[in-house]
């Protein structure tokens, strides 16, 4: 963890994602870290500032905070510091937000921030505005550009968008990787060992963007294991379970070939192909008929897709 004593190089954010975006300001961080012999950290907040300044229009999330720090640690990022966003946080003035958050707590050699970065409160510090300040305490400072894709910027709200819309690939090529669902396994209905023949594993991520209402394969880890498990996931509202009242999204899985207790264990899903929609059958009898298709239809999949490697 990072000391007073200790120089680094800072980049802010709140990284959602870590996208192709975040993972080119990273590059240069660590470039800007090494001319100035600190240390590369990325600062970003949680919550995100829009979840607390307007959490009824508050985006979904593309990776939890455990995941997020992982993805900096392995895109070279040496400090990743999770910082405690509030109204009081947003209340500071530029100026005050450095002053008092910023230069009391760290020892800053430089900073990186995007083009688009905004900080202080209503958002009217920026990256021409942290430029000077920086220069009146003899900083340098690296403002990185964005990175296009398809003609616009790669940015979180483009890739959720394309999950929103099932453009998984899409999804994928602006992440630099497969799109993942995080979660941990909780208690389920029970009904779906019992009555459909094809027992599951319930997890429950209400915050983070999903793809549309459906039947996936997928590959399935285990958090503390490099295996990864071939599998299905069902997300929706499971209306022949659970009728037409129920708004709770479920997220459900299965997979091939496991015994044992997932229990409180946390999971990470990576959908790979769209088998079919969710939809509402006339008996839990003939739900059943059609995930044995969806089970067999899945492992004929996978046969053709190998693995991903080992974390």
């Amino acid at each position: 963890m990072t000391t007073k004593t200790e120089s680094i190089a800072l980049a802010f954010g709140v990284f959602d994602g870590v996208h192709r975006g975040h993972q080119r300001l990273f590059q240069a961080l660590q470039e800007l870290a090494r001319r100035c012999a600190a240390r590369s950290a990325a600062l970003f907040f949680d919550p995100s500032p829009k979840a607390v300044l307007a959490p009824e229009n508050a985006p979904k999330i593309l990776c939890s905070r455990e995941e997020k720090i992982a993805l900096l640690r392995q895109f070279g990022v040496e400090e990743q510091i999770c910082y405690p966003f509030d109204r009081a946080l947003a209340a500071l003035s530029p100026q005050e937000f450095l002053e008092r958050q910023i230069f009391a707590k760290y020892k800053v050699a430089a900073f990186c921030v995007g083009t688009e970065w905004r900080f202080g409160r209503n958002h009217c510090g920026d990256a021409d505005l942290l430029r000077s300040l920086a220069a009146a305490r003899g900083l340098p400072i690296t403002v990185v550009p964005p990175l296009w894709y398809r003609g616009a910027p790669i940015s979180s709200t483009r890739i959720r968008a394309a999950l929103a819309a099932g453009q998984l690939s899409e999804a994928a090529s602006m992440l630099g990787r497969p799109y993942s669902l995080q979660g941990v396994v909780s208690p389920g209905l029970g009904l779906a060992g019992k009555e459909l023949h094809c027992p599951t594993a319930n997890i429950s991520n209400p915050e983070q963007q999903l793809p549309p209402y459906g039947v996936y394969v997928a590959w399935i880890r285990l958090a503390q294991e490099k295996q990864t498990h071939p599998g299905i996931i069902y997300i929706g509202d499971a209306p022949t379970i659970r009728g037409d009242q129920s708004q709770e999204v479920l997220i459900e899985l299965h997979l091939f070939n496991f015994s044992g207790n997932l229990y409180g264990r946390a999971v990470s899903v990576q959908p790979l192909e769209f088998l079919r929609a969710s939809q509402k059958f006339a008996s839990s009898e003939e739900l059943a008929r059609q995930i044995a298709t969806d089970l067999e239809q899945a492992r004929t999949i996978l046969t053709h897709h190998h693995p991903p490697p080992a974390n």
